[in-house]
């Protein structure tokens, strides 16, 4: 994110100066449009980083309250399913009940809402039967709530999630725009006005020269590539921050953010080895690319907790 931060605030210093020498554009329609496009992309930038820039912990921490309360509505509305299981002798519905208890503290969100469903649906069907094996109007009632209220949950959840994954790559594809735009239209257009506009050139190149450090390659900037990817935990589904990103061959290693998103860039085209790694989750295969000149390549990852892995096995 702090890449974006900089490189928008880069862009809308360019957009103020530009607009600050408005006769050194007078009649040079094409420019105009080139100039106009960079302050709308940079607009743009500056919106989707206000998004961004959200906390989404708070998404987080609603759906693990809600989760922590179904838990608990769904234990008591099990442990009453099999009492109504035994009542019935329907050996099926107790086993399937009984296994739902085992498991349940494993489960992954998704996996909890299906069964707060499922067990909803058979006690629904029982209703009278249930009501008599230890669950309540007012317990079962809120067990259909809790479990519609937490399906609507993860669904809103899961839509941030990838609206701020969209965000991201819409962030890279307007930089990528704005960059363009500087290189093939305004950089040119602005040293040509130079004994026109000296001041215009002067604010505008000193601003332009303040990041010039980037490494190019013999075919230029558009030679190189750039890998980027989302980790996320297969339990959940959720993004997983500060998740360990390696790269071999150059050594490169940096850290998801709140998102679970990552970015390498300014990399050579050629052949890349890319792990990952958070202590907690088992760690995955690597993973290797091939990168071509200019490319983006997306690499996402799904961690898989330890603790999943050892009830599984």
């Amino acid at each position: 994110m702090n890449r974006f931060f900089k490189t928008t605030d880069k862009f809308l210093t360019l957009r103020r100066i530009l607009n600050d020498y408005p006769d050194a554009f007078e009649g040079f329609t094409s420019i105009i449009t080139a100039r106009d496009t960079f302050a709308g992309n940079t607009d743009r930038m500056s919106e989707l980083l206000s998004i961004l820039d959200r906390p989404y912990t708070e998404h987080h921490a609603q759906k693990r309250d809600a989760a922590s309360r179904l838990y608990s509505a769904l234990d008591n509305a099990i442990g009453a399913a099999i009492s109504m299981a035994s009542e019935l002798h329907d050996n099926v519905m107790l086993q399937t009940m009984k296994n739902y208890r085992t498991s349940l503290r494993h489960y992954s969100y998704h996996s909890l809402s299906e069964t707060a469903l499922r067990v909803v649906d058979i006690l629904t069907a029982n209703l009278e039967t249930a009501l008599l094996n230890g669950i309540t109007n007012d317990e079962f009632a809120e067990l259909q709530e809790l479990s519609s209220s937490f399906r609507e949950i993860m669904q809103i959840t899961s839509y941030e999630l990838s609206s701020r994954k969209a965000a991201h790559n819409e962030l890279k594809s307007l930089s990528r725009a704005n960059n363009k735009i500087l290189t093939d239209y305004l950089d040119l257009f602005v040293k040509g006005r130079k004994t026109a506009f000296p001041a215009l050139f002067n604010a505008y190149m000193t601003e332009r020269k303040r990041k010039q450090h980037r490494k190019k390659t013999v075919t230029g900037e558009s030679a190189l590539c750039e890998i980027s990817g989302t980790v996320t935990d297969s339990a959940t589904g959720q993004p997983v921050a500060n998740a360990v990103i390696n790269l071999t061959s150059p050594e490169t290693i940096i850290y998801t953010d709140e998102d679970g998103y990552y970015l390498v860039e300014d990399l050579e085209a050629g052949e890349y080895t890319l792990n990952c790694h958070l202590e907690g989750y088992v760690v995955p295969a690597g993973v290797t690319v091939t990168a071509a000149a200019g490319e983006s390549l997306v690499v996402d990852f799904t961690l898989v907790p330890a603790q999943q892995q050892q009830s599984a096995a």
